[in-house]
């Protein structure tokens, strides 16, 4: 789960119960989780992941020993070596922070953090945030994922993508389209493609696919994106179709020398909801390479 929606899970959990969160902060050699991945730990349950398995167990007794005691902060260090006390056999080492959060001061100070992320804004998570004196982070929101086209694989991929942590748009010109499937969690927009510039806008890494039931959509909608070109736009479409596409547009060459086009990882995909897959994979690698 993303900073977004752990701080908002957070908020609202300390309106009934203390928690800790607990950051990987520093990690050596192969872990399953790098720095970053975060989970809350309540007396009687937990919420996300650091990894599971043994690893997981022993920061899970640790936070609720941490609770226990009354104290704000602890350090634990999860060797991964393989060797007779490890937790682990993946070779390395991960280092993590646990904050004992509670309280009303601590839960304004969740609820600021969540409200900072879900306004699409980073935030800086302090060495006091984190529970280790020294060291800081940055909270980052979800990123956006701009769907342009709402067709069968516009909103096979919208399925798909409401399970990760996306911010999720959906644009179609159509308004029969729009209308035609409800889609919780999601800002939906139709009409003009002058309406996808409020998408363009904030601190979110913005991914954009296009997936229009035509090359003249395309052309459309590559206008308005070039405004604030996103940080990644890929597009669906034949070979000839996105030649087609570049012809038309000679004056936005720049933009589309990062177009993506086709869209997708080649895994020999044809239904709509195995081009989703195909899309969002490539999504997730290019959000992990950045």
């Amino acid at each position: 789960m993303s900073d977004e929606r752990l701080f908002a899970q957070l908020a609202a959990t300390l309106h009934r119960e203390a928690a800790v969160l607990a950051s990987v902060l520093h990690t050596r050699g192969a872990t399953p989780r790098k720095r970053g991945a975060r989970m809350l730990i309540a007396a009687g349950h937990c919420a996300l992941s650091i990894g599971g398995g043994l690893a997981e167990v022993r920061v899970v007794g640790a936070a609720r020993a941490l609770l226990l005691s009354g104290q704000q902060q602890s350090t634990v260090v999860i060797d991964l070596s393989g060797g007779i006390d490890a937790a682990g056999v993946c070779g390395g080492e991960m280092t993590l922070g646990l904050r004992h959060w509670q309280g009303e001061a601590d839960a304004l100070r969740a609820r600021h953090i969540a409200d900072t992320l879900a306004d699409g804004r980073c935030i800086a998570l302090t060495a006091d945030d984190l529970g280790n004196d020294a060291v800081c982070d940055l909270g980052q929101p979800d990123p956006r994922l701009l769907i342009v086209g709402g067709g069968h694989c516009g909103i096979a991929l919208y399925q798909l993508a409401q399970h990760l942590d996306f911010d999720l748009w959906l644009f179609d010109d159509r308004a029969e389209c729009a209308a035609s499937t409800p889609l919780a969690n999601a800002t939906r927009l139709h009409g003009d493609y002058r309406q996808l510039d409020m998408a363009l806008h904030g601190e979110r890494v913005l991914h954009a696919v296009l997936l229009n039931r035509d090359y003249h959509a395309d052309i459309e909608t590559l206008r308005v994106l070039a405004k604030h070109p996103p940080t990644f736009i890929s597009m669906m479409g034949s070979q000839r179709r996105i030649n087609q596409v570049r012809a038309a547009l000679p004056d936005l060459a720049d933009v589309l020398s990062h177009l993506t086009a086709p869209v997708g990882l080649d895994i020999g995909a044809q239904t709509p909801h195995e081009i989703a897959v195909s899309i969002l994979a490539q999504v997730i690698r290019d959000l992990h390479s950045t």
